[in-house]
């Protein structure tokens, strides 16, 4: 058949790939990295009442959407959609986040403590990997 007979609307109908609308977040775990180079990190995102900074109760606010980074608040914005392709289990995310306060304890300034910073395994501050 020649391609000037070939009539468009007939043709099979294309394949519909599964994926995710990024402008809505969808509540659960994930990990990301906060830099290049960085330490993973957990991510929770949710909808619910906004959290109290100092004391971590839930306020009496319209509901919105929320992310947290290793229990540490931050902007949904700054981790969603990045983080959309890599969903872990609950478990894992507490893990991320026992590893950070093991971080703050130990090794104050590494990446370990501080996912903002780029991870130096080179430097004689950083806690051996096993």
């Amino acid at each position: 058949m020649s391609r000037a007979g070939l009539i468009y609307s007939e043709r099979r109908a294309p394949v519909q790939a599964e994926g995710f609308d990024p402008d809505v977040p969808v509540a659960g775990f994930y990990r990301t990295r906060l830099v290049k180079g960085g330490m993973m990190v957990g991510v929770r995102i949710w909808y619910g009442a906004p959290l109290d900074p100092v004391t971590g109760e839930e306020l009496d606010r319209s509901h919105r959407w929320q992310a947290l980074v290793n229990d540490g608040a931050i902007d949904l914005e700054r981790v969603w959609p990045g983080c959309a392709d890599d969903p872990i289990s609950e478990a894992d995310y507490r893990g991320y986040c026992a590893r950070q306060r093991w971080g703050e304890k130990a090794a104050p300034e590494t990446a370990y403590a501080d996912p903002t910073r780029k991870l130096d395994p080179l430097s004689s501050q950083t806690p051996l990997p096993f």
